[in-house]
Formats: structure tokens, sequence, C-alpha cells
């Protein structure tokens, strides 16, 4: 078993580190810079830094928070929110990231793919899908056009992402545990590197995600509103037998 990847979701709204319940309600839960510093002396394996705000209106990301927060700390950054087009890509980079993460755009085209591959390789992309279930099935959060998540999740693997990030709205930020039994069926047709977010909600679960074959799991409401940290995460986990970095 390759080692599992605890990965804390930092998301930014108009400078604040926020953190809400099913994509809304958004509360203050600290400064961003000093978050991924405490995320950092814990041992994360990744951060994931969205600017919401960035994504919300259209504008351009916040790169000066990205630098902030790089250029302190060691940990591997994924940056989105907000990333249209390769000025961005080269932005993102120039500012630290270690990888971007694009969403909405892929429902335009998959030209942004290409164009990053092209410079800084297929392993500096990660793309996201945003789940929600309406009834017994699940659609794309947030889109007019009826859209399949498997066919939209093959098309987009296909065109060169070097990592896919799945996220259950309807679940996130409630710590009502992650749909198990649906990532089991996308980790079925999915062939490179996944995350899961949404939901997740004590260390149990954890383990039972990781059992059952998940290898990279972002915490949100976990890491901001229980007792847990991740070198606490971490030392459950190995613990039980469960290969995780943890260096002191």
């Amino acid at each position: 078993m390759s080692f599992i990847r605890i990965i804390p979701s930092i998301l930014i709204n108009e400078k604040k580190c926020v953190k809400g319940k099913k994509f809304s309600n958004y509360k203050n839960v600290g400064n961003p810079v000093s978050t991924a510093l405490s995320f950092d002396k814990q041992k994360a394996d990744e951060l994931f830094i969205i600017d919401l705000n960035s994504y919300k209106k259209d504008i351009e990301p916040d790169f000066q928070i990205l630098n902030d927060i790089s250029k302190n700390i060691s940990t591997p950054v994924t940056f989105g929110g907000g990333i249209r087009k390769l000025k961005d890509v080269k932005n993102a980079f120039k500012n630290g990231a270690d990888k971007i993460f694009i969403n909405s755009i892929l429902y335009k085209g998959t030209n942004l793919i290409d164009q990053t591959a092209k410079i800084y390789g297929q392993q500096s992309i990660v793309g996201g899908v945003n789940l929600i279930k309406v009834g017994n099935t699940y659609k794309i959060y947030n889109q007019d056009k009826i859209i399949d998540p498997i066919d939209h999740i093959k098309k987009i693997q296909d065109k060169g992402l070097g990592e896919i990030k799945i996220t259950f709205v309807n679940l996130e930020g409630t710590k009502k545990g992650i749909d198990l039994d649906y990532s089991l069926k996308l980790l079925d047709i999915i062939e490179i590197p996944c995350i899961f977010e949404g939901g997740i909600s004590n260390l149990l679960e954890i383990k039972k995600l990781i059992k059952n074959g998940i290898t990279s799991l972002a915490l949100g409401s976990m890491l901001y509103f229980s007792d847990n940290n991740i070198i606490k995460i971490k030392k459950f986990l190995l613990n039980e037998n469960i290969p995780v970095v943890l260096d002191y």
C-alpha cells in the first residue's frame, strides 16, 4: 500500500480562511497564512487552497495570499479557484503553487489541460468534480446542462489530468460520513490518483475508507471543528498499521 495522504482543505474568501456546509453558510475560521503554517507544522502531506472569492466573482485569483503562504511553508500546495486561463496557471506557479486545481472551466472545454501539461507536465494538474445527490442519483453540482458524472470523469481523465478531486457537496461540512459506495464506484473507473472530500467525520471512518482503497483524503470540518489534528490522525493510522508520513 502507498502512503496515505491527509490533505487540509483551506478555503479563502475576502482574505480570510472560511469553512461552511454544503458550499454555503461560510464562517471565518482564521487567517489563511497562520492556518497554513499550523497545518505545515502538523505534517500535512499537501495543502489544498481554494480562492472562493475569485471563483464566485469571476476576478483574478489572490496570488498574493498564495505567495504569502508558500514562502513560509515546506508542504506542497495545490491552488485553485478562478484558474481560467494559462496566465492564471503561470501566476499560480510563479507564486509558489506545486499544482493547480481547475474545475468549472472544464465544462467549457479542456484546452487548459493541454496548455498546462505542455509547460508544467500532467502531474501538475488536478481536476475537480463536485457532486450533489438529487434523490438517488448523483449529478454535477452547479451545472445547468445535465452531465453524467462518470462520463465527465472519464472525459477529463483521458485528456491528461494528473489527479482528480471528488467533492460530495451535499455532505461537505456536515461530518455525516462520505458516500463510500459511490466513492468505490468512481474508483472503479478512475485510473489516476484521486482525492475524496465531503462529510468525513472521524478516525474510524478514515480507517474504513483507507481499508476500502481510498488513499487520499481532503479534510475541512474534521480539522477545524473537532479535537482532531493531522498528527493525531496519522498516529492513529500508524497504530492501525496504515502507512503515513510522520517525521519529527
